[in-house]
């Protein structure tokens, strides 16, 4: 039987949990800190600002050996409007609560294609691996960040793609 692969955000002050599933729309960048992709319209990110941070970590449940190599990264560029830039890291392990200050955590522009090696940590170490018939990833916390520049309305963004091996 093979590893069943979940997205889990995580939101608020008490780091609430959410199961946000593995296809399609499982969030939207918004001006708040919630875990409902749905709400986007009525949460919109005004330009020259920032969304909320998004943390998000991979659950892996069911019956396997080892899950390692894990990798995130946009593998459908939207090539980005002016003014609009997706920061991220894959190896926080440690939960703030999400903020809209330009991200002290999300550091980096996400990678625009496979980086070739894990760029998400399990346990610390992006060589780290789940041995257990389930566990999840350390964090991964990405921002929307915007300029003066950015477009008014919709922006579809990208498609975000995670990898993993499993044994």
């Amino acid at each position: 039987m093979a590893a069943t692969f979940n997205v889990i955000q995580s939101n608020g002050a008490g780091n609430t949990l959410t199961n946000i599933g593995n296809t399609g729309n499982v969030f939207n960048f918004q001006s708040a800190d919630v875990a409902t992709p749905a709400t986007y319209a009525a949460n919109p990110i005004l330009f020259g600002t920032n969304s909320y941070e998004v943390w998000l970590r991979f659950m892996f449940t069911g019956s396997f050996n080892q899950i390692r190599d894990v990798r995130f990264w946009e593998s459908a560029n939207f090539a980005p409007s002016t003014g609009l830039q997706i920061m991220f890291k894959g190896t926080q392990t440690i939960f703030l609560p999400p903020a809209t200050v330009t991200s002290s955590i999300a550091t980096s522009s996400i990678p625009t294609s496979d980086p070739g090696s894990a760029n998400v940590s399990i346990g610390g170490n992006v060589s780290g691996s789940i041995v257990t018939s389930s566990g999840i990833t350390d964090f991964v916390v990405l921002q929307l960040q915007t300029t003066i520049s950015a477009p008014a309305g919709d922006t579809s963004l990208a498609t975000l793609s995670v990898s993993y091996n499993e044994s």
